[in-house]
């Protein structure tokens, strides 16, 4: 073959860009002022000024993909309860083949989005000026886009409004009319756009929106349902009749300018009122599984589907239209681990109580802690492009990732437990800590945003002493987990996060433990899954079976299993997190049997979480703003347990997230067989034994500074403020002696002098017998350690015999805290009296 005839090819289509670039950024830089310029760019000096510009803002078509799906194999998504919850295409369901499609149904498409689609090369330059015209001279918006044009936008190029992208649109528009036919681009068109409601397709919106096939419908009907492309959510057939027949009225008046129809026709047309059919129950499945389960096709070789994106990609949409000698590919059958029903109920508990517009959602995620399967990705959102109309382009599950407050607070006690303190000590959930708030941290480093100091609150604001770590845990104690922190270090707690399920990055920094990191509902549920397992990892997964069109196994699930820490250890997490649903934070979340779990509420209440499994089943519950970490204060919510509105001052796990929790689980577990936990494995008890610990020095220590060094040591303080001739607040003494090694928990008393001598208490005419309670109670009140002596005197007053007559010192003198008090009292004479 001559090599010129591919010049040739080359320099035609490059001349076709050129022309496009030309146009396009004429009229991207001068709108509608540019008649003059734009006539003179239709001559060859335009032709120079491209050629200036190809290098910068050309895109070679030959770098782009343009090949459409095989439109007649789909596949399907089946859930494990056998219900059908979508077809895997390229933004079509049901396609149809042009020549199928009613002239009546192809002039609407047609008069509604690119009349001039036969006539133009893909590119219409005349409308594209008309459109900035009208843009220019009104508040409204039009486009100028062709058919295939949207064709390119809406599948081979980002949708970013850049000046390169819409000039390299119109040079891949321009490829594409090379590459195939009009019908060709038309049909793909058709089959594959977008028109509300959960239709991709003209056949789909047929079916939907008239319960028709396409032969059945009327011009009326046909300019209806094609309005809604441009923007579904304003032009919704049922929400908005009255602004879809005005649009559908105007696409039939461009019917009748195109010649598609007659003035009588469209007359008749025009008169009919706007009849819709009932909204079919098809479009209430998730498609955020749909678009999940795509997503892990296309991306990951393990399913058998092919090495590359390409290969992949063919294996689930069927081959190229274009490509004659391709064979196979499409048609699979995936069966996806969600369980339709609890998935169902899950959506509609969530979005019964986030009905309202300007209030936060909420997701739920659930695992089978056996398997890893998925069995619930539910979101308080539809899924879909449209905002406004509560719509989010994105899964909250597996997508939405935000701080998990003291939900990732297991994770750090894993990473204390197994790895001790970096400081040389042990770390046991029976150790004592300082729970002081605030606590102020001297780092060594740059840690906060003071500087070296990092300071922590209890969510309860102040308070003083010491608590177990277990207290610490089901409490949710912040001052005690930023101190785990900083002893187990930050690397740790990542590393175990990573361990037991956590896939997103995660910064190494004090503050992770008390959930400073964004994580996403579904790698928590897999986190807690491995925490429900006794540290099992179960990996968990979305895709349970591929079958190919001939019924084949291309893959099926095997569970993978592999312990990631000691099974005693994680027995001891678990006993603890029970109580925090018996006894701690969650109490809102108990639904009466064998469970555990966490609560989380993050920085300034902008989202709350409750993480709480069963031994068959771990589910997470997420509730926060979908689109921005907001504060979640004053506002209100619809409890669905209740029936009424609850008004929340602020938002926090235990309030909000773990009600939640409970109402779902109860529904899964209506008919569900109760089980208990395993049996503790042996040594499981150590991770609950209570430490030794130094008693520390505190003789040259204030009051306060010691009561700190005691509770840093895991004791408690009992401070004693002693009457002393010594100055006020001088030290005393201490019990037990500095260095003694002690359990923690244990007291440790110091005395402190008051300032004030002490005085010797009154006795006098106390029954002997009475003298020594009296002073041991004088002691105990004033920390002294008075002692005393007896002294008889002789009396013949018998009412005097063992009574005390007087004390040396007397009653009320100064005496030392460690003095001896004489005490006299009668005694009869030696002839016993005359009594």
């Amino acid at each position: 073959m001559d090599p010129n005839i591919h010049l040739t090819q080359f320099r035609e289509r490059r001349g076709r860009r050129l022309w496009s670039l030309a146009l396009l950024v004429t009229i991207s830089l001068l709108g509608a002022a540019a008649f003059g310029l734009f006539a003179f760019l239709e001559a060859n000096a335009a032709y120079g000024t491209a050629l200036d510009l190809e290098d910068a803002y050309i895109c070679d078509p030959d770098d782009y993909d343009l090949e459409f799906p095989d439109l007649s194999q789909l596949s399907h998504v089946y859930t494990t309860d056998g219900v059908l919850l979508g077809e895997l295409a390229e933004r079509n369901s049901q396609p149809v083949l042009i020549d199928d499609v009613p002239d009546t149904v192809k002039y609407a498409l047609l008069a509604a989005e690119d009349a001039d689609f036969y006539s133009h090369e893909g590119v219409d330059f005349r409308s594209i000026l008309r459109a900035a015209v009208e843009n220019a001279r009104s508040e409204t918006t039009q486009g100028g886009s062709t058919i295939t044009q949207q064709v390119v936008k809406l599948n081979f190029l980002s949708d970013e409004i850049t000046l390169e992208r819409k000039i390299c649109e119109a040079v891949v528009a321009a490829e594409l009319e090379r590459r195939y036919t009009k019908d060709q681009i038309l049909e793909f068109y058709m089959n594959s756009v977008f028109y509300g409601e959960n239709a991709y397709g003209i056949r789909a919106a047929a079916d939907e929106y008239y319960d028709k096939d396409l032969d059945e419908v009327t011009i009326a009907e046909a300019a209806a349902m094609v309005v809604p492309i441009r923007n579904p959510s304003l032009y919704d057939l049922r929400d908005r009749p009255l602004t879809v027949t005005r649009a559908r009225n105007a696409v039939i008046d461009q019917m009748v300018e195109h010649g598609f129809v007659s003035f009588a026709e469209g007359v008749e047309a025009k008169a009919q009122p706007l009849t819709v059919a009932e909204h079919h129950d098809f479009a209430q499945v998730s498609p955020q599984v749909v678009i999940a389960a795509r997503e892990e096709l296309l991306n990951d070789p393990r399913y058998g589907l092919g090495d590359t994106f390409v290969e992949r990609k063919r294996s689930v949409f069927g081959c190229p239209a274009a490509d004659t000698e391709c064979a196979g590919g499409g048609g699979l059958t995936i069966t996806v681990t969600v369980n339709k029903q609890w998935q169902d109920e899950a959506n509609r508990i969530l979005r019964s109580w986030f009905r309202y517009a300007d209030g936060p959602t909420g997701a739920i995620a659930m695992i089978d802690n056996r398997t890893g399967a998925l069995r619930v990705m539910a979101s308080g959102l539809e899924f879909g492009t449209d905002v406004d109309a509560g719509e989010r382009p994105y899964d909250l599950v597996t997508k939405g990732r935000r701080q998990a407050g003291s939900a990732f607070k297991p994770m750090a006690l894993l990473a204390a437990l197994e790895n001790g303190s970096q400081f040389g000590w042990p770390i046991t959930l029976g150790s004592y800590w300082d729970q002081t708030s605030p606590q102020r941290i001297e780092c060594g480093f740059p840690c906060s945003p003071q500087g070296d100091v990092w300071t922590v609150r209890n969510a309860g604001g102040g308070g003083s002493g010491i608590r177990t770590l277990e207290s610490a845990t089901y409490n949710s104690t912040n001052t005690v987990y930023a101190q785990v922190s900083f002893s187990t270090g930050p690397d740790n707690i990542v590393e175990m996060a990573h361990r037991v399920g956590i896939e997103s990055p995660l910064n190494s920094v004090l503050s992770i433990a008390l959930g400073t990191q964004s994580v996403s509902p579904f790698e928590m549920a897999a986190a807690y899954s491995t925490i429900a397992n006794f540290g099992e990892r179960v990996e968990p997964y979305l895709i349970e079976r591929i079958e190919d069109a001939d019924g084949n196994i291309v893959y099926e699930h095997e569970v993978d299993r592999q312990q990631v820490y000691d099974r005693a250890m994680g027995a001891a997490v678990v006993k603890t997190l029970e109580k925090v649903v018996s006894q701690g934070t969650a109490t809102r979340a108990n639904i009466g049997r064998p469970q555990a779990g966490k609560t989380g509420t993050a920085q300034n209440f902008q989202d709350v979480w409750f993480m709480g499994f069963i031994p068959q089943y771990t589910t997470a519950v997420w509730s926060g703003y979908a689109d921005a970490q907001i504060e979640m204060v004053d506002f209100t919510v619809f409890n669905d347990t209740t029936g009424d509105d609850q008004y929340f001052r602020r938002a926090f796990g235990g309030t909000l997230a773990a009600p939640i929790w409970k109402q779902f689980m109860e529904y899964i577990t209506a008919d569900l067989p109760i089980l208990e936990f395993p049996e503790d494995p042996d040594g499981t008890r150590a991770y609950f034994r209570v430490p030794l610990t130094e008693v520390p020095d505190v003789s040259e220590l204030s009051e306060e500074d010691a009561k700190d060094a005691i509770f840093k040591a895991g004791l408690f303080a009992d401070i004693v403020v002693t009457p002393s001739i010594e100055p006020e607040g001088t030290f005393l003494g201490q019990s037990p002696a500095p260095g003694t090694e002690i359990s923690q928990g244990k007291t440790v008393t110091v005395r402190y002098s008051s300032g004030i001598a002490p005085t010797v208490p009154h006795l006098i005419g106390l029954n002997i017998s009475e003298v020594q309670g009296v002073i041991a109670s004088h002691n105990s009140a004033t920390g002294t350690s008075l002692t005393w002596v007896l002294r008889r005197q002789v009396t013949e007053n018998p009412a005097l015999w063992d009574v005390v007559i007087s004390t040396s010192p007397p009653t009320g003198a100064p005496i030392a805290a460690e003095g001896v008090i004489t005490v006299i009292a009668g005694q009869a004479p030696p002839n016993g009296g005359d009594g």
